[in-house]
């Protein structure tokens, strides 16, 4: 007995660490680390973030999201076999090939499983398919559903509470030829959750919810889930439309929730649900995308003031904690308005400054600190650049 027990356990850990999606994810977030690091380099001459911040600013929030979906996975009782994650792999890994992280995500992945259940009648005829669907029938449309809007749940989440952390401030020309700043969240989270494969040492349930197999043991495992978003902010502050559709996200799910209870009666409707999540999916991706389109440009250089696009992580400014958004309207008693001038007002106390900083309320405080002796970023707040020639704006 303490064998099979070991075993178990043994299985269930392995389970996270041999599979291939779990790989796929991190190779995706290095790239991602390696790409933002290159494009805040060419923005400011420097990176904000560390290379690693991508694996570590999601880790937590994923792990969290992990444990409760692994408890409603548990109380449901869901159970799918080796071959189905083989699919859900292959899946993943055309969805990378892409090289859109927003369509690198359980919606779209599990969406696209669910319209390829309902393309059987038609491709069950062709050989090469009846050893795959023989495989896939195996776990019923409902299950499939049920996952697929309780991790949309949890994207939802993810972004409401994650998806503006520490976001990428980059610069970039306008229509007009000026500079303007921007913001963007592109995000890859690896969530594990517990799901169940037949053959193990736990016996069935009777009240499990989905569990319908009659009777049999089964194994728990570890399987992580794929994730992505992507958003770019240029008309507010980078947490307000960004939380905005992590709400859309979780009102989309709960409407797709409808259609998962009624394909318990009508299995069609899980067919349904796949290609709305798709669609609904995208759909908001693009609403956001036209409504920030639609806004004026909220970093930018004004008459007053110079707006903080970004705080350079362990630099003064973060110490006297500078937010982004806040504009910061006299450096030393000297009003500023342009990197130049907000250059010359740091001069006049290399050591020492004082700052007078609106507030997103509108209000004014006043902030003060030492500068490093010598440090190469002096205050350590990203600003717009007011010049054509790209040069370091980092002041």
């Amino acid at each position: 007995m303490l064998i099979d027990i070991l075993r178990t356990v043994g299985i269930f850990f392995l389970s996270f660490f041999i599979n291939p999606i779990l790989y796929i994810g991190i190779i995706v977030i290095y790239f991602l680390g390696k790409s933002r690091v290159k494009d805040e380099r060419h923005s400011f001459h420097t990176r904000v973030f560390r290379q690693m911040a991508d694996f570590t600013i999601p880790f937590l929030p994923a792990l969290l999201a992990g444990v409760y979906a692994s408890i409603v996975t548990i109380g449901l009782g869901i159970v799918i076999t080796w071959e189905w994650f083989v699919a859900l792999a292959i899946l993943y890994l055309l969805l990378m090939l892409t090289l859109q992280i927003q369509w690198m995500t359980t919606t779209f992945a599990l969406g696209i499983l669910l319209l390829f259940y309902g393309m059987e009648p038609l491709l069950s005829s062709i050989g090469f398919f009846n050893p795959i669907y023989a495989e896939l029938t195996q776990i019923p449309l409902q299950v499939v559903a049920s996952l697929l809007v309780l991790l949309m749940i949890v994207e939802g989440f993810l972004i409401r509470f994650n998806g503006a952390t520490y976001t990428s401030p980059r610069l970039e020309k306008s229509k007009r030829g000026k500079w303007i700043g921007l913001h963007v969240s592109k995000r890859l989270w690896i969530v594990p959750v517990v799901l169940f494969i037949p053959e193990g040492i736990i016996p069935t349930i009777t009240y499990w919810p989905i569990l319908s197999i009659g009777e049999m043991s089964l194994q728990p495992v570890f399987i992580p889930f794929l994730i992505g978003f992507h958003q770019r902010v240029h008309g507010s502050i980078p947490s307000v439309p960004i939380k905005t559709t992590g709400m859309r996200v979780i009102g989309l799910s709960l409407i797709l929730a409808l259609f998962a209870i009624g394909s318990f009666y009508i299995p069609i409707l899980a067919v349904v649900l796949g290609g709305l999540a798709i669609v609904g999916r995208e759909l908001l991706s693009y609403q956001a995308k036209i409504r920030e389109e639609k806004q004026p440009i909220f970093f930018s250089t004004q008459s007053k003031g110079c707006i903080v696009l970004g705080v350079l992580p362990n630099s003064p400014a973060e110490k006297m904690k500078i937010a982004i958004g806040e504009t910061i309207v006299k450096v030393n008693g000297q009003p500023v308005n342009s990197e130049t001038t907000f250059y010359e007002a740091l001069q006049i106390n290399s050591a020492f400054c004082k700052l007078e900083v609106l507030n997103h309320d509108g209000e004014i405080r006043f902030a003060q600190g030492a500068l490093y002796d010598g440090g190469h970023h002096q205050l350590g707040v990203l600003l717009v650049k007011d010049d054509v020639v790209l040069q370091d704006s980092i002041t």
